[in-house]
């Protein structure tokens, strides 16, 4: 074994080695210049999942309000809409629209595209528009009451 006195050490690749534990085939220890603090940019939060899980069924009814469409289109309505802020899947899209569609509000058929692909489509029925009005009704009293609590805040 190597006796280099206490601390005695070497520098390899970053890496401060003591001389004992080398010979002993002992692991390395990091120094400090490897330990640096890199600041990441701040990524804004995102929609909590609670305020995306109210706010679908009053988008999805508002969406199909200005016509018929399909999965893909409503995500990107639902994108453009929150200036890219709600970014929705068709894992939390579908299970919207078949309970829509369950509940009477929304009814689908299936059509050819553009691409001549055959599409699922969904539009709103006189129920959804109803139920849109109630929707909206809720919506505004709930932002007027935050409007005027933030005001005071």
């Amino acid at each position: 074994m190597v006796d280099a006195g206490r601390g005695a050490g070497i520098r390899i690749g970053g890496i401060h080695r003591d001389v004992n534990s080398i010979a002993r085939g002992l692991t390395a220890i990091p120094c400090s210049s490897m330990h640096r603090v890199v600041r990441q940019p701040k990524v804004p939060a995102r929609i909590q999942k609670d305020l995306v899980a109210a706010s679908a069924t009053p988008l999805l009814l508002s969406i199909l309000h200005k016509g018929p469409s399909y999965g893909y289109a409503i995500i990107q309505s639902v994108r453009d809409l929150s200036g890219g802020e709600l970014e929705w899947s068709e894992g939390m899209l579908y299970p919207v629209l078949h309970r829509l569609e369950d509940q009477g509000l929304i009814e689908s058929y299936e059509e050819r595209g553009d691409t001549g692909r055959k599409r699922k489509y969904y539009r709103l029925r006189s129920e959804g528009r109803r139920a849109l009005a109630e929707e909206r009704r809720q919506w505004d009293i709930v932002n007027a009451a935050l409007t005027s609590a933030w005001r005071t805040a």
